[in-house]
């Protein structure tokens, strides 16, 4: 979501007096991939913090981005003086996610940001109307406030005022030490604390690294979620976890999985979902990987999807999604995801559609078809394969019908720009020891593809 900006000054980058303003914007230096590169942010908070507070939020820094050079002040290399104070600055990158925000110092800003137009030095290029459909299909943009309807935007705004600032900076899970990327309303006295250790077996939290280490040493007997393991193959297991059951794991797991998600947030009523956690398997136990949630008697065949930083970027997101859709499957009916999907979830899902109904257009010969029959075949709602398919022109209306244009010659070119993108891991059925409580009717066949 994009965070609202003031109307910034016009001023050189290099005649900026004073301190930054909360409200402002301006040009900042920020590290990508151990590159400093300028780019614009907005300062939405402040902090006061001792000369030990900074020297242990810059060890921080350097423990999570080994390859990034951070600045050392002369003064920072001297003994710490304990009366000394400095002001860190919140700041949120103009057109990027709010998992990018940051506290960063005064010396990262370069100057107010010019109310001109970015120049292309600023990493701006013209890009063609076909080339920016297929950059949003598979890169998230963010949305402003002026697109949407009044009310929407005025929740949107409360929510952005009560998160704008990330509460928990790391947590240790298991041998991870993650940088988290959002507000997690945690209780007190946890949801004030920098560093936060979560036992990974049972989700249990702690502020202090002695308590955590005698809970995971000496209290803690679990080394798998609770609930029944529904598939194993290899080294990955997932287990169905009632939230009705199980409510206290049900709600460390949303709480855990809240800090690297922005919306959709359910912390205490998991009574009516069911969770489905991911875990790669070894000696030690099973170490969670990520989940997916589902509200019970809706026609939504997920709620959220959370993989976590370490374990993104193996096909663990659309390993979760193909379960997604082959429990529904089974159970007889044809399932959507709860929307609105966030940006990392927008993406998954839209390579995931593309690449099944690609597949299933190929093995028809017909030119068109109707989006009803392509559900029905593919088991991805209606308006799921409408809103992937418009932005390439392949729909049309018709009768108050919506049309596919499924010629070869039409799968061919969407094939040849790159979108489709099969998984890496692919859901063997086979291994899936799951049957339905209630069918909503009889079990339906996903399509198999490649």
């Amino acid at each position: 979501m994009r965070r609202p900006t003031t109307r910034s000054r016009s001023h050189d980058t290099d005649s900026m007096d004073g301190d930054p303003e909360i409200g402002e914007s301006y040009v900042v230096t920020r590290i990508t991939n151990g590159v400093p590169e300028k780019t614009i942010a907005i300062v939405v908070a402040t902090k006061q913090v001792t000369d030990d507070q900074l020297r242990q939020i810059r060890a921080e820094k350097e423990k999570l981005q080994t390859n990034t050079p951070i600045e050392v002040s002369e003064s920072a290399k001297e003994e710490p003086n304990p009366t000394a104070m400095h002001t860190l600055y919140y700041i949120h990158y103009e057109g990027m996610d709010r998992r990018l925000d940051e506290w960063a110092e005064r010396n990262r800003f370069l100057g107010f940001a010019s109310s001109e137009k970015p120049s292309p030095s600023m990493g701006i290029q013209k890009v063609t109307r076909s080339q920016r459909r297929i950059d949003e299909e598979f890169n998230h943009l963010p949305v402003g406030y002026e697109v949407m309807g009044a009310t929407v935007a005025k929740l949107e705004r409360e929510y952005e005022e009560r998160t704008k600032v990330r509460n928990i900076e790391m947590v240790t899970l298991g041998r991870w030490e993650i940088d988290t990327w959002y507000f997690a309303p945690y209780p007190a006295p946890f949801d004030q604390t920098v560093h936060l250790f979560v036992c990974e077996y049972c989700l249990m939290y702690f502020n202090d690294i002695k308590l955590y280490s005698r809970h995971v040493k000496l209290a803690c007997r679990r080394r798998t979620p609770p609930g029944n393991e529904i598939y194993r193959k290899g080294n990955l297991s997932v287990f169905e976890v009632s939230g009705y059951q199980d409510r206290q794991y049900a709600q460390f797991l949303c709480l855990l999985s809240k800090l690297f998600m922005d919306h959709k947030t359910l912390y205490y009523d998991v009574e009516t979902f069911l969770f489905y956690v991911l875990c790669e398997v070894d000696n030690e136990g099973a170490h969670i990987v990520g989940n997916f949630s589902k509200e019970l008697d809706t026609g939504n065949n997920l709620a959220c999807i959370m993989i976590l930083p370490p374990y993104q970027r193996k096909g663990y997101g659309k390993l979760l999604i193909q379960l997604s859709y082959e429990l529904s499957s089974r159970e007889g009916w044809i399932g959507t995801p709860e929307k609105p999907l966030s940006d990392l979830g927008k993406v998954s899902y839209r390579s995931y559609w593309w690449w099944v109904i690609l597949g299933t257009l190929e093995n028809m010969e017909t030119d068109t078809v109707r989006a009803s029959i392509l559900s029905e075949e593919t088991g991805i709602a209606s308006a799921d394969i409408v809103s992937t398919l418009y932005p390439m022109q392949m729909i049309k209306s018709w009768k108050g019908d919506h049309i596919v244009r499924a010629s070869k010659r039409v799968v061919e070119h969407c094939r040849s720009l790159g979108l489709v993108r099969p998984p890496s891991l692919l859901l063997d059925e086979k291994c899936l020891r799951w049957e339905p409580r209630r069918p909503r009717g009889p079990p339906r066949t996903r399509p198999k593809h490649k």
